[in-house]
């Protein structure tokens, strides 16, 4: 769907993709050059037709409509600051201590198995069944598959 809303953010957004810049370093550092909040750059790009979103948790996800090939080096660091933002999230929720961490640091194959558990106390994951259709033989799922809904603490 077209939008006649022309985002002055677009085409640094664009560049700095372009250039191998994960989606959300560039929106912070758009931010930071243009004295704005992530978030208002973020709604702009919404509303110029840049990206998705998605409420979750009371807060908006942003995500972008077309993707770019990253090298391995952008993507590696989004896992590693995704691991980190939840070891951090775990600590400060009170889920776990450093000492756990600590316990249960011997090997990757440990350390994921030992906090898989704490992504269940955070949220709580419904199936939506699928229905096949008789005439086509195709299957067809509901608007939202699944839906991610916060516990309540």
């Amino acid at each position: 769907m077209p939008t006649k809303y022309t985002s002055p953010y677009a085409s640094a957004f664009k560049s700095a993709v372009r250039r191998g810049t994960s989606y959300n370093t560039a929106v912070f550092n758009i931010a930071k050059r243009w004295k704005k909040t992530p978030e208002y750059v973020w709604e702009s790009l919404y509303k110029a037709g840049f990206c998705y979103r998605q409420k979750f948790n009371g807060q908006w996800i942003y995500f972008p409509k077309q993707v770019w090939k990253f090298p391995a080096a952008t993507w590696k660091t989004s896992q590693f600051y995704t691991w980190q933002w939840f070891t951090e999230w775990c600590i400060t929720s009170g889920f776990c201590t450093p000492e756990q961490f600590y316990n249960h640091c011997g090997s990757q194959q440990d350390f994921m198995t030992y906090f898989r558990k704490f992504w269940g106390k955070q949220y709580t994951w419904k199936k939506t069944k699928r229905t096949r259709s008789r005439k086509t033989g195709t299957y067809s799922f509901p608007k939202t598959r699944t839906r991610y809904t916060r516990k309540a603490a």
